[in-house]
């Protein structure tokens, strides 16, 4: 934007208070800059619909005065960085710090200027690319998430899919959705997060122990998928997307409507959305997998109103699903399991159909969310959300229970009821003298039911409570952060005698401290570096302490063990970051010792029972270290041309027993060459992308650790068009894809059915968004 539009601007704001002058005016100021601090000269501020404009000056310092109080949005934009806008309330001088991102990089550290004082800022923090999210919504969230560096994902079958940071998973990721942490039957490889991708807007990563700010459990990093925000403006609008798949025939479909009152009812908005899934069998390069078909439906709503300082919002999701489990893992005995180990495909008919059959699993999770802030005359800020969580898994085996009544035979032989309430309160800091930070209070409690044929898990009851505290101080180039947080854990679990039947429970108190220190610091205007100390823990979940019987939707038998005590993390993280105009690199190092990791050891020799033959698992402790390396890395070496390279190592250390520790990701080497372009011919927003993913053999592997040796390592590649349509002022967003283009035969080290078939094969995807 030219020095005469902004003057043009400016008089047209002269021009509207001359009319009408409001009484009191308020000035907003600020910074604008790029993820590593450095200023963005030029930057454009304005507010449109107070004609209001102005340009940040050479140190990204902006300044508005004249400002009318009331709600308004609030855009940053410059050429060559993506436009950013927010809904501000200005009833006093206020300040707002802009991170604007350049429009050409895919994955790049995010610091969000609004969650600046409370969010921690020296761990490392990426954010899944819009055009990245767009085209891989359908699939598992594990499997989206990675395209970052560093994320890979543990897996039972095609369907289920669990985010891998670092090396870790499970419950030592916390994944918040809008802002709640998602609270289920979350401790096995194949309960995968019950949630809807598509209610997302954003979807973000924070690498490194960041239970400071989230609680316990948080020792490898969070998952935070984010709402767009309710529209600010008065009218209608909405989106809808579409998306085919041709392996497992799937389809998908999901829709928004959401729109803002005005006159009378202005403040108040609303949103409304709505996805439904189906897939059938799906296909490896040589046969079907048999009942791996699935079916999900969901929808969520949210209603919120915005006045002055005060906001409000109430939320709610529904998730619901089916998934079948591979007939190949289910074995009558012995012989036929090492037979099924070693045979190249399954003995199971190889067809595609819809129908799911026995083994399935059935999930159904409902959330509720209220929340509210405040902001103080000050600056300060303080927040408030509660939430009511209910989730229900039933699993259903393929062998039947001995009895004539239909009601008996069609119940699930696994019911696990969980209901969690978390209450949160944080207290947001004003600015002064360059230090800001938060205080926060939060607790927890949960009650599971279960009910079965047969027993897995027993019944149980826990609080929570938690009180943290964050301080940050920037100046200049250089931040620094520190935190604490206390948390304690009550546990009782519910248990029937097996010989006198007589009911007994016992109660188990973990509490511990958290901790974090870090900085940041820009060396000149490209370099900038970031380091990070922290102490994590996380106690026993109730499958590592009890757990005892067959797990049917993963084909194993596991047992725990009740003596396990917390786990405890020291995580060490250090950054390097560049950026110049055509080349841009990041190193991440990690290197975390973790105390008593709590892991399932393979016992290597399997249990027979009625139903049949299963690996047998035991979950034990054991002193680890794990370390490892995040490169990413991308240059522009023509115009319109860039490659882009993303490289993970981990290597995980058995303390206890001197040697690897089983069960870490493989060597991961991901290289694309993409074209982009503003527009091409008729077609906006033009990308097209061919990108290989190598994956090394895992063997770094205890010699006899496990029923099967890892499997050899794989290349594939995958292919990717995209490009807007024009169509009315929107357009329509599409993207055509095709995974695992070769069609190779390959077997995933971190897949727990590795044991029986091969990973899908090619798979060509077409993805549709309107946007109204």
């Amino acid at each position: 934007m030219t020095l005469k539009t902004i003057a043009l601007a400016m008089g047209i704001c002269y021009a509207r208070f001359a009319c009408g002058q409001c009484i009191h005016t308020f000035a907003l100021s600020g910074k604008v800059s790029d993820p590593d601090g450095r200023p963005i000269a030029g930057a454009v501020v304005g507010i449109a619909a107070l004609g209001k404009g102005t340009v940040a000056d050479q140190q990204g310092v902006y300044h508005m005065t004249g400002l009318c109080p009331g709600n308004y949005t609030v855009t940053c934009e410059k050429v060559g960085f993506r436009k950013v806008s927010v809904r501000l309330t200005l009833d006093s001088n206020s300040r707002h710090v802009w991170v604007l991102t350049t429009d050409t990089t895919e994955l790049k550290e995010v610091l969000i200027a609004g969650d600046r004082r409370r969010m921690l800022s020296t761990v490392t923090r990426e954010v899944l690319e819009s055009s990245l999210k767009f085209g891989s919504r359908a699939q598992p969230l594990g499997e989206s998430l990675k395209a970052i560096p560093g994320l890979n994902s543990v897996q039972m079958g095609p369907s289920l899919s669990k985010p891998v940071i670092q090396g870790l998973y499970g419950n030592r990721i916390l994944i918040l959705n809008n802002g709640v942490r998602q609270e289920g039957q979350q401790w096995g490889e194949d309960h995968a997060p019950e949630l809807d991708p598509f209610v997302a807007g954003k979807i973000s990563v924070i690498k490194g122990a960041a239970g400071i700010r989230y609680g316990p459990d948080a020792i490898a990093g969070v998952v935070l998928l984010e709402p767009a925000a309710l529209p600010a403006t008065p009218g209608i609008g909405g989106s809808v997307n579409l998306t085919g798949a041709s392996n497992g025939r799937m389809g998908v479909g999901s829709a928004t409507l959401e729109g803002a009152l005005g006159h009378r009812l202005s403040g108040w908005a609303w949103r409304v959305q709505g996805t439904l899934k189906r897939a059938g069998n799906f296909r490896t390069p040589h046969y079907y997998l048999g009942n791996t078909g699935l079916g999900e439906s969901d929808f969520s709503a949210s209603v919120g109103y915005r006045k002055n300082r005060f906001d409000i919002q109430l939320f709610y999701s529904h998730y619901g699903t089916k998934i079948g489990i591979f007939d190949g893992s289910h074995v009558g005995n012995i012989e036929d399991l090492y037979a099924a180990f070693k045979r190249s495909r399954p003995l199971t008919p190889s067809v595609f159909s819809y129908k799911i059959r026995r083994s399935y699993q059935s999930v159904r999770h409902d959330l509720f969310k209220a929340s509210a802030h405040y902001q103080f005359g000050n600056g300060g800020k303080v927040e408030a959300d509660f939430a009511r969580q209910g989730d229900l898994r039933q699993e259903y085996d393929v062998d039947l229970p001995y009895s004539d009544d239909p009601a008996v035979l069609n119940m699930p032989q696994l019911r696990f009821r969980l209901t969690t309430h978390t209450l949160n309160v944080a207290y947001i800091e004003p600015e002064r003298n360059h230090f800001s930070g938060s205080i926060g209070l939060s607790g927890m409690t949960q009650g599971n039911v279960f009910r079965g044929i047969r027993y897995l898990i027993p019944n149980f009851r826990n609080y929570t409570g938690g009180a943290f505290a964050i301080e940050q101080y920037n100046r200049n180039r250089l931040t620094l952060e520190g935190g604490l947080r206390y948390d304690y854990l009550w546990l009782r679990v519910y248990q029937r005698d097996q010989a006198s039947l007589a009911l007994y429970h016992s109660t188990f108190d973990y509490s511990n401290l958290t901790g974090t220190l870090g900085f940041r610091y820009r060396l000149g205007e490209r370099f900038s570096i970031n380091g990070n100390f922290g102490i994590a823990w996380r106690a026993p979940s109730i499958n590592e302490l009890y757990i005892r019987g067959v797990h049917f939707s993963a084909a194993s038998y596991e047992i725990g063990d009740s003596a396990l005590v917390s786990e405890r993390s020291y995580n060490t993280t250090a950054g390097l970051k560049y950026r110049s105009e055509k080349f841009q690199a990041g190193l991440d190092l990690y290197d975390n010792e973790i105390n008593h990791f709590i892991y399932a050891q393979p016992l290597l020799q399997p249990v027979t029972i009625i139903s049949g033959t299963y690996p047998a698992f035991r979950y034990t402790q054991a002193d680890v270290r794990l370390r490892g390396a995040d490169l990413n890395a991308s240059y522009r070496f023509l115009p319109h041309f860039d490659l882009a390279s993303k490289i993970s190592f981990v290597r995980g250390y058995n303390k206890s027993i001197h040697d690897d520790l089983i069960y870490m990701p493989a060597d991961r080497f991901d290289h694309t060459l993409s074209y982009r372009r503003k527009k091409l011919g008729r077609l906006q927003d033009v990308r097209l992308s061919l990108q290989n993913v190598t994956v090394s053999r895992q063997t770094r592997v205890p010699p006899n650790s496990d029923y099967v040796p890892p499997p050899p390592g794989y290349s594939l590649f995958n292919a990717d068009v995209g490009f807007r349509l024009p169509y009315r002022k929107q357009g329509v967003d599409m993207d055509f894809a095709v995974r695992n283009l070769t069609n190779v035969a390959y077997r995933e080290y971190l897949n727990g059915f590795r044991y029986y078939a091969d990973e899908p094969g090619i798979n060509f995807i077409v993805s549709a968004r309107l946007k109204f």
